[in-house]
């Protein structure tokens, strides 16, 4: 049925609005109050002429759907669904400056708490966070007071505890030592309260067991709760202690399209969040932050001006003096953000013009290879978008075919990855025209074609397939290439030691005429280096080999 056919056939009533392209891909997802008033906006002229976005939408769809709900609201909740679940081409993207991690309750009987970066649909989360190491550390403190399980085997099929129970840093639900209630009510749900920003119930906690071992004569036990007490303080303390401790908030800030978000939990600040949006409307932010991407929501949201959207919070401007030094502090922040991306754009345009592109190249892909004397070769490709760097996108490949011949590993990246994905708008390489030419060879054996560009290390040339450029090292389009260059170089780096450290240990071990196929895999299973292995202590290793001996060898060969 005609597009147009179909939108004259729409309800008059609240709903969601699907446009399909090519294959079914998810091209754009809206909500409306009226259907049939809100899809006819699309196909009139004033819309065709003036919104760019609208008259590309109309061009590619190929296919429209509705949802008729009930409500208006019930149509938002819908909308955020949706859009979280397909991420639609058209719909305006949050975008994250940095991958920030989160702590994840998985959804079982003997919930499963860890560190992730991607989330789904039916898990628990709590975050972002902005220091990966600050939040491991956390979760570190806190196991060692509510013994909550961390490791992911499965509990069907393992008949004892490890040494996390050994040590009081696991209830142990593997063993039926523990019933779901009662390791839900005792290790989760203090867990979710300290993470929601009630810290003060901890604190208390290891006070008073602290003081309970101090007057039994346990002085072992009180300086350990003592520590554990004094670390888990100082780490939070270190964050800046802000508010009272009861006092737990978010704070929106912006400038422009440039938004930062401080998460103020138990009065220290655990988070500084930069996003961009194609939106300079505040509701437009907190309903992706918030609905879309279905983030926490604290019980207070301070930003400069009210706004509409209706959150399950108070949304509202600063009502003291410290809340406004806070919300000046994150607005000031995103001034910053504000010109870094201007400057982005400005050497993005600049980068157009000398490579004589048909678009800025909002989108490049970086691309680096790394081995060690021709073996272990492996590749990095890094994606840069607005010259800013996502790196929920970064890819590794591992080429155990080429040795020695950087332009043939490029080749064979450039066809593994487009003739699976579509080309970005640059694709950057590290190295000169030769790297260049094979970029370039591998776009044709796969029937793709992408501007390519290299910068040369020794003096920082740029190179293309028509000849080199030479522009000063402070010139922006050389400082952005460089910084993508220096990516791509540490994440293939980074790889490559993971890979050179695990072909080390299996090295080692296999020298070890004792070490069977069954204490091999053990090995590799809890080490992934040659340095984990030096610094356990003999006491974990004998267990994990059931030898004393066999583990003093084991240490001795390293």
């Amino acid at each position: 049925m005609d597009l147009r056919r179909k939108v004259e056939l729409a309800p008059k009533k609240p709903g969601v609005y699907i446009f399909y392209g090519e294959g079914r891909e998810y091209l754009y997802i809206g909500k409306a109050k009226d259907l049939r008033r809100r899809l006819m906006t699309y196909f009139s002229d004033s819309s065709q002429r003036k919104n760019a976005k609208v008259q590309a939408l109309t061009k590619e769809a190929l296919e429209l759907d509705y949802l008729v709900v009930s409500n208006e609201k019930e149509a938002l909740l819908l909308e955020a669904s949706l859009i979280f679940q397909h991420k639609p081409k058209y719909n305006v993207a949050l975008k994250e400056s940095e991958y920030y991690p989160y702590v994840e309750i998985t959804k079982e009987d003997f919930p499963l708490v860890r560190i992730v970066r991607k989330r789904n649909l039916e898990g628990e989360y709590y975050g972002p966070y902005t220091n990966i190491t600050l939040l491991r550390n956390l979760l570190d403190y806190l196991q060692q007071v509510y013994q909550f399980r961390t490791c992911e085997r499965d509990l069907k099929r393992v008949k004892k505890p490890c040494t996390e129970y050994h040590l009081h840093r696991c209830l142990a639900p593997c063993s039926s030592k523990i019933d779901p209630e009662t390791y839900v009510s005792s290790s989760i749900e203090p867990l979710r309260r300290f993470l929601r920003g009630e810290m003060q119930e901890t604190f208390k906690l290891l006070e008073e067991k602290m003081k309970k071992h101090a007057s039994l004569l346990d002085f072992e036990n009180a300086a350990k709760y003592r520590d554990l007490l004094l670390n888990l303080q100082q780490l939070l303390e270190n964050q800046g202690v802000v508010l009272e401790p009861w006092r737990n908030l978010d704070v929106v800030g912006n400038c422009g399209r440039c938004y930062v978000v401080l998460r103020v939990r138990g009065g220290n600040i655990v988070a500084k969040l930069n996003y961009s949006l194609d939106s300079t409307k505040i509701e437009d932010f907190l309903f992706h932050y918030y609905i879309v991407n279905r983030n926490e929501l604290p019980e207070v949201v301070l930003t400069k001006k009210p706004v509409k959207l209706k959150l399950e919070a108070q949304v509202r401007p600063p009502a003291d003096g410290t809340e406004a030094e806070l919300l000046r502090k994150a607005i000031e922040n995103a001034k910053v953000s504000a010109q870094k991306l201007e400057l982005n754009i400005d050497a993005l345009e600049q980068l157009k013009q000398l490579l004589k592109l048909q678009d800025v190249p909002r989108t490049i892909e970086g691309i680096d290879v790394a081995h060690l004397q021709g073996q272990l070769t492996v590749a990095s490709l890094v994606v840069f978008r607005d010259g800013s760097p996502v790196k929920s996108l970064y890819r590794h490949y591992r080429l155990l075919n080429v040795v020695n011949d950087d332009p043939t590993a490029i080749r064979e990246v450039v066809k593994r990855r487009y003739s699976k994905h579509p080309v970005p708008d640059l694709i950057f390489v590290d190295g000169g025209t030769g790297q260049v030419r094979a970029a370039i060879d591998g776009l044709r054996e796969v029937g793709k074609d992408c501007g390519v560009v290299g910068l040369a290390k020794a003096e920082e040339t740029i190179c293309t397939v028509e000849g080199e450029m030479f522009l000063p090292k402070d010139h922006p389009v050389v400082r952005l290439l460089v910084a993508i260059r220096d990516e791509a170089h540490r994440f293939a780096n980074t790889f490559h030691q993971k890979l050179r450290d695990k072909y080390l240990l299996e090295s080692i071990i296999e020298t070890i005429p004792m070490i069977g196929p069954k204490r091999r895999k053990k090995l590799l299973q809890k080490f992934s280096s040659l340095q984990q292995i030096k610094e356990s202590p003999i006491e974990e290793l004998t267990k994990l080999l059931g030898s004393e001996r066999l583990a003093k060898l084991l240490v001795s060969k390293i």
